[in-house]
């Protein structure tokens, strides 16, 4: 890559936000195939039930993230602008709307786990034991607030190596239990679905628990017991909601829709749920590994608004996208060289493995466009306030595009998996196109008083 290519982009300061953030995404992602190839010793029922048992835990997680990128935007600039007193007021409202954003959650993952479940799936066996993974994960909605919404400030101020510590820790604890109570070991007798949701909670608590201690520990200005007296005017609170509620909106929605792609493949067949589910940890791999571009993408955009450097955040714009589509090609060619390896770790019948290498290699040939929107949305148009923006594009994408699609290929002219899901990712193509207009026509530079 030489100058002529990436123009205004310091590849140290990318590396030292954009690496720790990735390497915990990776680590994550890892978790996740590492929970998936467990469960995957139990059957392709099993490996549908976690698919649909985690949906709500997945839609409250994405709906978190809409406030912690809102609070990326204000850390960040301010950390460019230099005023770090502010940033316990960042945290407090930040907690505060999380808990009224997980509060339903939470009542529905106890109260109503079964019919949650029901809505993807018609499947008795699956029901059950999705519901079971529900409501035992449920307990564990809390805690990741807190680690989301720590993890968020530290990345813009600086900190981004302690996630990855916190990261690594949430793997170890997580793979180790996972062995311990799917399968049993000494006087702890096997628990199958349910012993994998025991693990993830308790590495949820230990993870948050990190968090916390090391805020208070080191003295952050974000630190919960300065969040707690925190002070601002109304008039910070007022314009912190008016950005998150589009931004809470845009990723709820968003994991909302993609639940209801669960639904359409789990109302197609077990089949076909199960197959596009042994495609989720690599997806989750591949795009983890340029999560880091894209919060880099917030935070270095946001340092150089902050200082008022405009024409070197939309140069940097750009940068960020030129990166997206190499990056892309070289880790889609992986995906297409090493799936069928992949598959060899899963105890599930050839017509699955069949279907999940096919839809491995739809995957790598949309991953170039799924990464540029995460990071040229989520990041470039966010570091700029732009959340209605980037909630309508996500509105228009997701149900106004893909969402109808998959119900019309998959129920009207009964398509298979491998259609249905090249027809529900054109939306990501047309999604991708309206950003970049946006981007070009630099009206989403704006910087925060």
């Amino acid at each position: 890559m030489n100058g002529k290519l990436i123009k205004q982009l310091n590849f140290k300061t990318l590396f030292s936000i954009a690496l720790p953030i990735s390497i915990q995404s990776l680590l994550q992602s890892s978790l996740g195939m590492i929970d998936q190839i467990m469960i995957g010793q139990l059957g392709e029922t099993a490996v549908a039930s976690v698919n649909l048992g985690t949906r709500l835990m997945f839609i409250m997680v994405y709906s978190l993230s809409g406030i912690s990128a809102v609070s990326s935007i204000y850390t960040s600039q301010y950390e460019g602008a230099g005023t770090k007193e502010k940033h316990s007021a960042v945290m407090k409202i930040t907690i505060l709307e999380g808990l009224l954003c997980v509060l339903p959650f939470l009542i529905a993952g106890l109260f109503f786990p079964q019919q949650i479940v029901r809505i993807f799936s018609e499947d008795n066996t699956v029901i059950q034991k999705g519901a079971n993974y529900l409501f035992i994960t449920a307990f564990g909605f809390i805690p990741k607030l807190f680690s989301i919404s720590i993890s968020a400030i530290l990345r813009c101020t600086g900190k981004a190596k302690i996630t990855l510590i916190t990261g690594l820790s949430s793997v170890a604890i997580n793979t180790m239990l996972n062995l311990i109570f799917i399968f049993g070991f000494g006087p702890i007798k096997a628990h199958g679905v349910e012993g994998a949701a025991i693990a993830t909670v308790i590495a949820i608590f230990i993870e948050a628990t990190i968090n916390i201690i090391y805020l208070e520990k080191t003295k952050h200005p974000s630190r919960l017991s300065l969040a707690i007296k925190a002070k601002a005017d109304k008039g910070f609170y007022k314009k912190f909601a008016i950005t998150t509620l589009p931004a809470i909106g845009n990723e709820c929605f968003w994991a909302l829709g993609d639940a209801i792609y669960s639904g359409i493949y789990g109302h197609m067949s077990t089949v076909s749920l199960a197959a596009i589910t042994l495609t989720f940890p690599i997806q989750g791999m591949s795009v983890g590994f340029f999560s880091g571009l894209s919060a880099a993408a917030g935070v270095i955009i946001g340092n150089n608004l902050g200082a008022k450097k405009t024409k070197e955040a939309y140069t940097l714009a750009w940068d960020f996208f030129k990166l997206c589509i190499i990056g892309c090609g070289i880790i889609g060619i992986l995906i297409v060289l090493f799936g069928s390896v992949y598959l060899k770790f899963y105890n599930v019948t050839d017509e699955v493995k069949l279907y999940t290498k096919s839809l491995l290699a739809i995957f790598a040939c949309y991953l170039w466009v799924k990464v540029s929107n995460m990071v040229m949305l989520g990041g470039v148009l966010r570091s700029g306030g732009k959340t209605r923006y980037t909630l309508i594009l996500d509105l228009i994408g997701t149900w106004g595009i893909g969402i109808p699609l998959g119900f019309l290929c998959a129920f009207v002219f009964k398509w298979n998996i491998l259609m249905v899901y090249t027809a529900i990712n054109i939306e990501e193509v047309i999604r991708l196109t309206l950003g970049l207009i946006k981007v070009k026509s630099k009206d989403w530079i704006s910087i925060i008083d």
